[in-house]
């Protein structure tokens, strides 16, 4: 593949693009060799991939379509920003997609064949035209074309896309490997930190049951820190029971990895709710939504330790990604990773903050000690993205962010009706002591002023506004099935 030369401005902005050209090669190997060799599958392999890609070169969403014969065989996304995968998958190089963002998009080639493409969003536009993030782009693309070829082992008399549409109509784009008692079916997604995968459980006589399990990235299963702050969320996911907080049922560690098996929800996340195509969100939708996630925290802010004071827990890294909505109607509160506990501050290294910069709460961005009302902050946060589509304090780039979360006033946006924008002003005081005091007194505030729709009523409108992941969910239990009658 060959490219226009470079050219660079300074050596310090040659030294970083070559820098970020080898952090991209060495993440490839170490994911993508690491799902062939655990045989996680391709779908396996492309979600990884594609997310910490993104996350590297500061993409805001993420495509990858790999295509057989008669079309598409595999896609995966990853963020937003892409709603419609297949109009972009047939651009190439940079493409302005609005007045704020440019998709970069490369193809996946082997020789003359070409097997789909692979696409990356980020914010503004770009004065060079984007030929540096093209090029690294380009170089992400050719590290998942071996990829490619590591799956398609191709047979005599057969070519690479013949071979990609056995494999999928054959299923071999699930993976199919093992941790433990838990035999994985499906990938779910992706984060920092972990994979999250859908499997079920291999008991005896034959009886299984489905659940989410979370593996650490194994990349950071050497790192002592991570694998704490990983066992710390099981262990205090397994302290709380209430009915919108995700269920953890077990934790441990095989196959040289740590995981976690918790409830799987058969939903989807709230991020894609706020920015579903379908004109703005019904005010009993967003109410419902968010009284059942306020419900769920209070929950854990009023828990206790074993020695019956409270723990003081926060959990300080909401925001719409961890707010699942299931197809019956039911919220969950989901990550409590970095969750913490009796006036923990918010740093643990000096100059780390935990938490996303984008819903962080004044006192958290700053470092000071958190509590409760920390979290209804990020609430109000979330309001306010689901009712404009915009996030409220956002700079693109954050430590912009968090100095305007802590600095900056919060205009008034248009078309904000007076009763919500009441309950956004007060949870978003920059004060603790001016908001809510509590997570049940702001539910309360919220489910008077709009009453909240009916779980069947929620239930219903989400399985008829996402009908393909709907049918995702329903080859879980497909699948599941399958593997079960084979093993008779």
């Amino acid at each position: 593949m060959k490219r226009a030369p470079l050219k660079f401005d300074s050596i310090d902005e040659e030294v970083r693009f070559l820098r970020g050209l080898v952090a991209v090669q060495r993440l490839a190997d170490e994911v993508l060799e690491d799902c062939v060799e655990r045989q996680l599958g391709m779908t396996a392999a492309a979600d990884v991939f594609l997310t910490q890609c993104a996350r590297m070169i500061h993409a805001q969403g993420a495509f990858v379509q790999v295509s057989g014969t008669q079309g598409p065989v595999l896609t995966r996304t990853w963020g937003t920003g892409l709603s419609d995968v297949v109009r972009w998958a047939e651009a190439r190089g940079p493409v302005s997609m609005d007045q704020d963002r440019t998709v970069f998009v490369a193809a996946l080639d082997i020789g003359k064949l070409s097997l789909g493409s692979i696409g990356f969003v980020l914010p503004g536009h770009f004065s060079d035209g984007g030929a540096q993030v093209m090029a690294l782009v380009e170089t992400i693309a050719e590290m998942f074309d071996s990829a490619i070829l590591s799956f398609i082992a191709i047979a005599e008399g057969h070519t690479p896309n013949e071979r990609l549409d056995e494999l999928s109509a054959a299923g071999d784009f699930r993976p199919n490997a093992r941790i433990g008692k838990y035999e994985l079916l499906n990938p779910l997604g992706t984060g920092g930190m972990a994979q999250v995968m859908v499997a079920r459980t291999m008991n005896p006589g034959g009886v299984s049951r489905l659940v989410a399990l979370k593996r650490i990235l194994p990349r950071l299963a050497d790192d002592d820190g991570i694998v704490k702050q990983f066992l710390d969320e099981a262990k205090l996911g397994m302290r709380l029971n209430h009915p919108n907080l995700v269920t953890i049922y077990d934790f441990g560690q095989a196959s040289g990895s740590y995981f976690i098996a918790m409830e799987l929800i058969a939903g989807v996340d709230f991020d894609h709710v706020v920015y579903w195509p379908h004109g703005p969100l019904p005010g009993g939708l967003l109410s419902a939504v968010v009284t059942q996630a306020l419900e769920g925290l209070h929950h854990a802010h009023e828990a206790r330790g074993d020695d019956g004071l409270s723990m003081g827990l926060v959990h300080r890294d909401l925001s719409p990604h961890n707010l699942m909505v299931g197809f019956d109607g039911r919220v969950k509160v989901l990550d409590f990773g970095v969750a913490k506990m009796r006036n923990a501050r918010t740093v643990t290294l000096p100059g780390i903050v935990k938490g996303k910069p984008l819903y962080m709460s004044p006192e958290q961005a700053t470092a000071e000690r958190i509590d409760r009302r920390s979290d209804l902050f990020s609430v109000g946060l979330i309001l306010h993205e689901a009712l404009t589509g915009k996030r409220a304090f956002d700079q693109h780039d954050d430590t912009k962010t968090m100095e305007s979360i802590v600095n900056d006033p919060l205009p008034r946006p248009a078309g904000i009706p007076n009763h919500w924008w009441a309950i956004i002003e007060k949870a978003l005081q920059k004060r603790p002591e001016d908001r809510y005091r509590n997570a049940l007194e702001m539910a309360q505030a919220i489910r008077e002023t709009v009453p909240p729709m009916k779980e069947h009523e929620l239930g219903a409108m989400l399985s008829s506004k996402f009908p393909r992941r709907l049918a995702d969910v329903a080859t879980w239990e497909q699948t599941k099935n399958r593997l079960a009658s084979q093993k008779r």
